[in-house]
């Protein structure tokens, strides 16, 4: 079964169309395009977070007290309560040893554990603070028991608000008792749940813990996953790909090496 083909000419320049290998370029292509733009755009995304923790780095911590304003727990998904994202922030409280949650499955330099959310009594509700990782059993035969200090306490932290949704292998509900765990801690989802087991108000957004806090765990926070310039190096990749994939197309379906060919001999006589 011989291929169809379709011939055109252009002047000396002859295109020779294979179906197949020109509707399998007309797909990749496309692709390979879009894949280095996503790149890009991801390298701008890290940047822009990047600028944006080191600016907030500088700015006046705030209160507990400031981050329960009503108006602020009514506008959560709007620029004003984003624009509260990495501000430094000092919760003073009380913590209950068994008023916490476990967030499965955290490597931390290849060892399996769980990140510990406190939920800290304050005069306002509770501040999920994240006192970061402590090991557990991989073989999931126990759970780990946070050791946390019960009574007032004052921790120094960051607000932590996602850019994103984290990927879940499924739907999880928020928990009806405590301790907890849970696949990821959804502040947002929980928050309502939460505070109608708790009888008081649970703040909409984690704080995580300062590393050089007394009473944080293994507190190791990155700022973004990958850096700006290693998405860069992707989107190269994916860019070099479709130049490539292209080159071949115009090499295979054309002679165009023939006339460069014929025009270097032409001009050696």
């Amino acid at each position: 079964m011989t291929a169809r083909l379709h011939k055109m000419n252009v002047g000396p320049l002859e295109l020779l169309f294979e179906w197949r290998l020109t509707v399998f370029t007309l797909l990749l292509f496309p692709g390979l395009l879009y894949l280095g733009a996503w790149q890009l755009d991801r390298a701008e995304e890290k940047r822009e977070l990047a600028l944006r923790n080191a600016q907030r780095q500088n700015m006046v911590a705030l209160s507990h007290d400031e981050l329960f304003q009503p108006l602020l727990q009514t506008v959560v998904a709007t620029a004003e309560w984003t624009a509260l994202a990495d501000r430094k922030v000092s919760v003073v409280g009380r913590l209950n040893p068994k008023d916490y949650l476990l967030i499965d499955n955290r490597i931390t330099n290849g060892r399996f554990g769980y990140e510990v959310v406190a939920l800290v009594a304050t005069g306002k509700g509770r501040v999920p603070v994240n006192m970061g990782w402590i090991e557990g059993d991989s073989a999931r035969r126990s759970l780990p028991q946070p050791n946390l200090t019960s009574g007032e306490v004052r921790l120094t932290g960051r607000v932590y608000i996602p850019a994103g949704t984290a990927y879940l292998l499924e739907d999880q509900a928020a928990p009806t008792e405590l301790p907890a765990v849970v696949q990821d801690y959804d502040a947002r989802k929980f928050a309502p749940s939460l505070s109608q087991l708790l009888d008081e108000p649970v703040l909409p957004a984690m704080v995580r813990i300062a590393a050089e806090d007394p009473q944080a765990l293994s507190a190791n926070w990155t700022v973004v996953n990958q850096s700006p310039q290693k998405h860069t190096g992707y989107a190269v990749q994916w860019f070099t790909m479709a130049a490539v994939l292209l080159l071949a197309f115009i090499v295979r379906s054309s002679n165009v090496l023939s006339l460069m060919r014929g025009g270097k001999d032409r001009s050696q006589s």
